[in-house]
């Protein structure tokens, strides 16, 4: 637990224990009273709780505003964000705000790259007085998570509390000071980004014994030649399913060039030869192996996930009864959006259609199509793709499109058989309507 934390914790607890300090007070009469508590800019006086005053101390808590920042910068990059504080105790103040290390904490703000103005101004009583607070980054500042704080007095927490044991329990164990007045500086310094890819992802329905190429392509933001080595990995997780993959990794080969020069935007193609006898379901994913390094957050892996589903040869059958001769509609439907249209080379998703078949009463029935309708959803690819991934011949992909056959026939007194066999799709939504179609 950082001290910040536990400063958070104790200030909660003392919350809580005032409240219940007060709380029997108001409901008693006057001559139940045995005893003051006065709060006066931050300065706590008690003869009901001993030991109260020693938690506290005697200082004044200044208005601090905000009491927390954080920032994410790039190594070279810098931030100026405002902070306000308020004198509301009853005497002018010399501030000097200072960065302070934060205790205990792995990284910590180192003080040259913050800039405070003003450095020293004198604040009156009620005056709120605001500081620019400047967040510079260096070029060779290496990756992680920085904090610190920067104190507007020199008022600090003591640095072991007596009273109550619930606080000193989590307070006793650090050995720097925790100041006051003071806000919180978090400085996240993320990983520069080497590689961008055109997709994080390739998910696909494939068949046994057909052959699978997906081409992705990669952009090399780095600023100089990075050298790529895409290999198949496991996901190091705990399977207690037991079920074995569809296939295994040494099936797909991956080609890619060796070297990506700076600015470069390259293709990367995945073969996957889809064995006549796979079943079930296959997870994955590429790591690029950037520079020979182990990955730093600074290069992102294309996930694979595979089903395996072959395309079933024998027609779902429906049965149903009507006891009317009134006219019969079937309308059958199914999704045909292709979520790898951008980035699968072959083979090219086949139209869906349906195979019917309608008997009544053991006698073949002519089904008649009245309607066919293809609909779709469609976005800019921009919406999709980094805007270097998006192709000059075409603007546009689709996020969802449906597929629907409407059939009607003359209706009779009867049972009926319904058959229908999907094609080049793996689910399908069917109704039946008895009378007028709405």
């Amino acid at each position: 637990m950082s001290k910040s934390t536990a400063l958070k914790v104790a200030s909660q607890f003392l919350s809580l224990l005032l409240c219940l300090i007060l709380l029997p007070a108001a409901f008693a009469q006057p001559e139940d009273l045995n005893g003051t508590v006065t709060y006066e800019n931050g300065t706590y006086e008690s003869d009901i709780v001993p030991g109260l005053e020693e938690i506290y101390g005697n200082y004044t808590v200044h208005d601090i505003k905000p009491t927390y920042y954080s920032v994410y910068l790039m190594p070279g990059e810098n931030k100026t964000f405002n902070v306000s504080f308020r004198n509301e105790g009853n005497e002018t103040l010399d501030i000097a705000p200072k960065v302070i290390a934060t205790p205990d904490y792995y990284y910590e703000v180192n003080e040259s790259w913050v800039t405070i103005f003003p450095e020293n101004v004198t604040v009156s009583p009620g005056v709120k007085q605001n500081f620019a607070i400047d967040v510079n980054i260096p070029e060779d500042t290496e990756i992680g998570e920085y904090e610190a704080q920067i104190a507007f007095t020199n008022d600090t927490y003591p640095e072991e509390y007596d009273d109550p044991i619930y606080i000193q329990e989590y307070t006793e164990e650090y050995s720097d000071s925790l100041y006051v007045n003071a806000m919180y500086l978090w400085v996240s310094v993320p990983v520069r980004p080497k590689l961008e890819l055109q997709t994080s992802y390739i998910s696909d329905t494939v068949e046994p014994g057909k052959e699978y190429v997906y081409s992705i392509q990669i952009k090399n933001v780095a600023g100089k030649d990075v050298t790529i080595d895409p290999k198949i990995m496991n996901y190091e997780i705990y399977d207690y399913s037991f079920e074995e993959p569809a296939f295994s990794n040494d099936i797909i080969e991956i080609s890619a060039p060796s070297i990506i020069k700076a600015d470069e935007i390259a293709n990367m193609t995945v073969r996957v030869p889809v064995p006549e006898n796979a079943s079930g379901s296959y997870g994955a994913f590429i790591e690029m192996n950037a520079d020979g390094n182990e990955n730093d957050g600074s290069v992102p892996q294309i996930g694979l996930s595979f089903t395996v589903d072959k395309q079933p040869t024998v027609p779902y059958v429906k049965i149903f009864n009507t006891t009317t001769d009134d006219p019969i509609t079937i309308e059958v439907s199914a999704e045909t959006y292709d979520q790898n249209a951008l980035v699968r080379i072959s083979p090219q998703k086949e139209e869906t259609y349906f195979e019917m078949n309608l008997i009544c009463n053991s006698n073949p029935v002519n089904l008649t199509l009245v309607k066919a309708t293809e609909s779709g959803t469609i976005y800019s690819q921009g919406y999709a793709l980094p805007i270097w991934a998006i192709k000059e011949d075409s603007n546009y992909q689709s996020d969802s499109s449906k597929y629907i056959e409407r059939y009607r026939v003359p209706g009779t007194v009867g049972t009926w058989e319904l058959t229908i066999l999907p094609k080049n799709t793996n689910s399908f939504d069917y109704s039946i309507t008895v009378g007028e179609f709405e």
